[in-house]
C-alpha cells in the first residue's frame, strides 16, 4: 500500500514483491470461484490468493456479455490523411518519434441521472509534426463525427456527451524529438475552452484535466514501435460498497484494436491492504494472464502474471461509482517489463 511519503520506486518494489508472493500461492487456488458479482462473493474472493482467479481458459466475454455492454464502443477510423505524402515522408524517417495517444472526454465516472449535456466539438492540434486518427471511442452517428481532415497537425470533430464519454485514439509523429516532446492542445469550436496535454508528462502516466461539472479529459500515451508487446485497457470500475468493488474492461493492442477482455475485483482486505486482481482472456476466451497489484487515490498499478511467472506490468487511473454502469478506468499494459 502506498502511504504518505512513499516514493514511486518504493511503490513499485512493494507491488512487485506482493505480486510474486501471490504467484507463489497460485498453485493452491484450484477450485476457487470466479464469482464476484455480489458484495459477499467479492469480499470473500478478495482474501484469496490472486483474488480467486484461476489460470484457465474461459468462454468469450467470460460468458457475461451484459457486464461489458455498458463500456463505450470503439470503431476503426479510416483517416484520409494517413496516406498523405507529408505524413508518409515523416513516417519514413528513422529519427521521427512515434506515439499512440488515447484521449477521452466526458463524464468520469458516468452519470445516468445527468440532465446537462456538453458540446465538446472542437480541434485537437499537435505543436509539431502530424496526427493520424486510428479509432473513435463512444461516437454516436447522431451527434459525433471526425470532420474532414484539412491539415496533418490538427483533427477537428463534433462531439456531445451527457452521461458517458467520447474519445479518439491518435498516432503522433514528432519530427524533432531532440526539442522535447510536443504538446497536444484541445480548443473548443467557440474558443471558450482550451486544454494542454504535454506528451513528456504522458510518458510517466495518464493525465487528468478537470473540465468542471463532473466532466474530465483523460489522456494516456504509449511509445509506438516499441519492442514490447503493449497496449491499452479501459472499462467500468464499480463500487459495491466503500472500499470494495469490481471492474470489467476491454484490452486493446497499441493500435487500439480489441484483443481481449478483463474481469476483476478491488478492495481493502481485512489486514488493511488495498489490493486489486484481474483475469485477462483473449477474444476467444484463451487465458492471457492474472493482474495482481494495488490501488489508491485514483491510480492502480499491477503486475501481469502467468504460470511462467511475472511477465509484464499494467497501470492507470480509475474513478469509482456505485451501481450500473459504474465508474471508469483506463490504463496501459506491457507484456514485458521493458515499458511501463
Amino acid at each position: 500500500m502506498l502511504g504518505r511519503g512513499s516514493t514511486l520506486a518504493e511503490y513499485e518494489r512493494m507491488t512487485k514483491q506482493f505480486a510474486f508472493a501471490l504467484l507463489f500461492a497460485a498453485g493452491c487456488v484450484d477450485g476457487a470461484t470466479d464469482s464476484t458479482d455480489t458484495t459477499d462473493t467479492a469480499a470473500q474472493a478478495l482474501e484469496q490468493p490472486n483474488g480467486g482467479f484461476q489460470m484457465t481458459d474461459e468462454a468469450p466475454l467470460f460468458d457475461r456479455e451484459a457486464d461489458f455492454a455498458a463500456i463505450e464502443k470503439d470503431a476503426a477510423f479510416s483517416d484520409t490523411l494517413a496516406s498523405d505524402p507529408a505524413v508518409a515522408e515523416l513516417d519514413a524517417q528513422a529519427s521521427v518519434a512515434r506515439h499512440r495517444v488515447l484521449i477521452a472526454w466526458g463524464r468520469m465516472p458516468p452519470d445516468l441521472d445527468a440532465t446537462t449535456a456538453r458540446n465538446w466539438s472542437g480541434t485537437l492540434a499537435v505543436s509539431r509534426g502530424a496526427l493520424v486518427v486510428g479509432r473513435t471511442i463512444g461516437f454516436e452517428d447522431a451527434t459525433d463525427a471526425v470532420l474532414p481532415r484539412t491539415s496533418i497537425d490538427a483533427v477537428s470533430f463534433e462531439s456531445v456527451t451527457k452521461p458517458f464519454a467520447d474519445g479518439l485514439l491518435l498516432r503522433v509523429l514528432d519530427p524533432d524529438p531532440a526539442q522535447g516532446a510536443p504538446h497536444i492542445t484541445y480548443t473548443s469550436a467557440d474558443a471558450s475552452h482550451t486544454y494542454d496535454l504535454d506528451l513528456s508528462q504522458l510518458a510517466n502516466g495518464p493525465l487528468v484535466v478537470d473540465a468542471g461539472d463532473g466532466f474530465k479529459v483523460v489522456a494516456i500515451a504509449l511509445r509506438d514501435g516499441d519492442a514490447c508487446d503493449h497496449g491499452f485497457m479501459r472499462g467500468r470500475w464499480v463500487a459495491l460498497r466503500p472500499q470494495l468493488g469490481v471492474y470489467r474492461g476491454v484490452v486493446a493492442n497499441a493500435a487500439g484494436d480489441p484483443i481481449g477482455h478483463l474481469r476483476g475485483i478491488w478492495g481493502t482486505r481485512a489486514n488493511g491492504d488495498k489490493v486489486m486482481f484481474g483475469k485477462l482472456i483473449g477474444l476467444d476466451g484463451h487465458f492471457r494472464g492474472i493482474l495482481a497489484g494495488t490501488y489508491e487515490a485514483g491510480h492502480w498499478r499491477s503486475h501481469w502474471l502467468t504460470r511462467a511467472g511475472d511477465v509484464g506490468v499494467a497501470g492507470g487511473l480509475y474513478f469509482d461509482a456505485p451501481n450500473l454502469p459504474g465508474g471508469f478506468f483506463a490504463g496501459r499494459w506491457a507484456e514485458t517489463s521493458c515499458a511501463q
